[in-house]
């Protein structure tokens, strides 16, 4: 349950009771906004570390509950009290200004989002974020890789699954043309230099993570059967300490019980 209060600035403010992911602030300052629409009527609030500035992202409500059913609930009046107050701020907006694209970008509607997924800490959220925004307007807009190809990939794909959009990011990875498979050679499945088998898990692990979340079985089928040939560092491990798993990124376990499976496959070979 949440009680919707007016704010000091003639705003309003959600204070949800038991739900801390997302609510409903003040306005930022201009030069923390990233226009991914630049005619949007909401502002997503995402801290990207605790203590430092927030980043504000101007997109259109339209667009996201159309690319989203996450932001469709989240921004509809007769679900959540965030669509409520959203609408409400928006009409008071169209009072104000005969068009809502003339309205600075400070004065839209705020809403804060906390919670954007497992990403490692190591991974600033910034780039990322913006490139998944730009996915849902479909605005082919320039963004900046995070790592490689497959790490990028796997990242989208926790934002994908946070906020209810694997099918606009597979759509887009698609039109990219990164769906292919890479066929690993013989010689490569057989190197045993231990930073090159870890390395390569990891580029395995995040293809078929990215592939479970995103749909694309060649990816989980082909990657999962390179990791059982080779053997994962985490099987071979007693904790996550001697792991020293990746800050914690989702694709070290594996979701939707595809870890144990593999393990028990593994096991069963061995028997």
């Amino acid at each position: 349950m949440s009680t919707v209060l007016p704010s000091d600035g003639g705003l309003f403010i959600v204070k949800a009771e038991g739900d801390s992911k997302h609510h409903l602030c003040q306005g930022p300052k201009e030069d923390n906004i990233i226009a991914i629409e630049p005619d949007g009527d909401l502002l997503i609030q995402i801290n990207e570390q605790p203590g430092e500035s927030a980043l504000y992202y101007r997109v259109s409500s339209i667009v996201l509950q159309k690319a989203s059913p996450y932001f469709d609930r989240l921004l509809d009046p007769k679900k959540f009290s965030e669509g409520i107050v959203f609408e409400t701020q928006l009409k008071s907006l169209k009072d104000s200004y005969p068009d809502v694209t003339m309205a600075p970008a400070a004065a839209l509607p705020v809403v804060h989002i906390s919670d954007v997924g497992q990403i490692p800490a190591r991974y600033p959220c910034k780039n990322v974020i913006t490139h998944f925004f730009d996915i849902l307007h479909d605005t082919n807009s320039f963004w900046v890789m995070m790592g490689s190809l497959p790490n990028h990939i796997a990242l989208l794909a926790i934002l994908a699954d946070r906020f209810d959009a694997a099918k606009p990011v597979l759509d887009h990875i698609t039109d990219q043309g990164w769906t292919h498979t890479h066929k690993e050679t013989k010689e490569n499945k057989k190197d045993s230099n231990q930073s090159s088998l870890r390395s390569k898990e990891i580029l395995w692990r995040q293809r078929i993570f990215a592939g479970i979340i995103l749909g694309v079985p060649d990816w989980v089928m082909s990657y999962s059967r390179l990791l059982i040939d080779a053997g994962s560092e985490r099987w071979r491990t007693l904790s996550d300490a001697e792991l020293n798993v990746d800050d914690e990124a989702p694709w070290w376990y594996l979701p939707r019980g595809l870890e144990g499976k593999i393990m028990l496959l593994v096991q069963s070979d061995f028997q």
